[in-house]
């Protein structure tokens, strides 16, 4: 997703002879907020950008291991962790999306889930 929002930089630039007029702030605080043509933009130093990188990697992970727990739930794992385990592997290898990677789990190894017929347990509850 990083790479999605073109984050990873390719262009270096070598920035020589500038004109710079202090707006607010002070110069030795990092990051800067620049104004060039009608245009903002942020300038990081290289360890700033890298823990920001970091940090959205991190929170993508964390987003897909939410998404991927609250799929499988939704499907009566008897082992949950079995399930996890097994759906990471088929969206790594088989380069699959969440739904798909789950449905194919689901249909091939059947064992790993609950036989629920939730519209036999529903008419027991009316």
């Amino acid at each position: 997703m990083v790479n999605e929002l073109n984050l990873d930089p390719k262009t270096k630039v070598k920035i020589k002879n500038i004109d710079v007029e202090l707006i607010e702030g002070d110069l030795e605080e990092k990051p800067w907020l620049i104004e060039s043509e009608g245009k903002n933009y942020v300038l990081l130093e290289e360890e700033q950008y890298d823990k920001l990188i970091l940090l959205l990697r991190n929170i993508l992970e964390e987003n897909l291991e939410y998404k991927i727990e609250a799929k499988i739930m939704n499907e009566f794992p008897i082992d949950f962790d079995d399930v996890k385990l097994v759906v990471k592997k088929e969206m790594e290898e088989e380069n699959l999306p969440l739904d798909k990677a789950v449905e194919k789990v689901k249909t091939e190894y059947p064992n790993l889930f609950h036989k629920i017929n939730l519209e036999e347990y529903f008419s027991k509850l009316s």
